[in-house]
Order: C-alpha cells, then sequence, then structure tokens
C-alpha cells in the first residue's frame, strides 16, 4: 500500500506549453534532488487512462498539484478522480510574481531554470508542511 510520511505530487504535463515545462522541471527536481523520500509523483496520462494503483494512491496520500497554466488540468483530474488535494501550486503566478517566464516549452532558459528552481523550493515546503502536519 501507501507509507505514512508521504505525498503525492501531480504535475501539468503541458509538453507544448513553457509552463508545463516548468512544470514538470521542478517535479522532477522535488522527487530526485529536494524530497525524494517524502515525495511520490503521479503524472496525468495513466491517471486519465484509469490506471488503479495511481487511482488509490491520490485517494489515501495528501496530494499537491502543480498547474502550469490557468486550465489547472492536474488540479481537474485529481478532483474528477476522487483525490485529496492539500496543495496547489500555480506555475503562472510564481513565473508573474518573480517576473520569470521560460524561453519555450523545449528549452527552459535561464530564467525557466530559475522558475523551476524556485517553484520546486515551494513544492518542498509544502511537502514539508503536510508531513509535519499530520
Amino acid at each position: 500500500m501507501t507509507e505514512i510520511g508521504k505525498v503525492v505530487v501531480v504535475a501539468c504535463a503541458g509538453m507544448d506549453k513553457p509552463l508545463g515545462s516548468v512544470a514538470r522541471a521542478s517535479v522532477f527536481k522535488v522527487v530526485e534532488e529536494l524530497r525524494p523520500e517524502r515525495v511520490e509523483l503521479v503524472c496525468l496520462p495513466p491517471l486519465l487512462a484509469g490506471v488503479g494503483f495511481y487511482a488509490e494512491l491520490i485517494k489515501s496520500l495528501p496530494v499537491i498539484t502543480v498547474d502550469g497554466c490557468v486550465e489547472r488540468c492536474a488540479t481537474k483530474l485529481i478532483v474528477k478522480n476522487g483525490g485529496r488535494i492539500r496543495g496547489r501550486i500555480l506555475v503562472l503566478d510564481s513565473a508573474k510574481k518573480h517576473n520569470l517566464v521560460p524561453e519555450s516549452g523545449s528549452h527552459l532558459g535561464p530564467t525557466g531554470e530559475k522558475l523551476a528552481e524556485t517553484i520546486a523550493e515551494e513544492i518542498a515546503s509544502e511537502v514539508d508542511k503536510l508531513i509535519q502536519g499530520r
């Protein structure tokens, strides 16, 4: 089953959109470097396809969604599948707040990479809050 002390992070999969690429890059940074022992990553396509393991994961652990744009696909899909959203990050808001815009969806450039790092730190902070709040 699932481990106590873990949080699910679900990120935008907008491969053709710069902010979707930032969302994806930030989540990988969290999973690989910042909080690997505390985070389960769920990507949207298997959840959309109805893969049971992922559906159970989002129902049994708190979820943080990372949406790239105002469409909020990650948030909508988690809600639709009965997930327990406990934190939300909108990359667009962070981009505006920090005045950082990626170059393109395929090449983030220095500002996009800085934005991904900033958002990764925001995600890690949300993970810590959720773990400590249990």
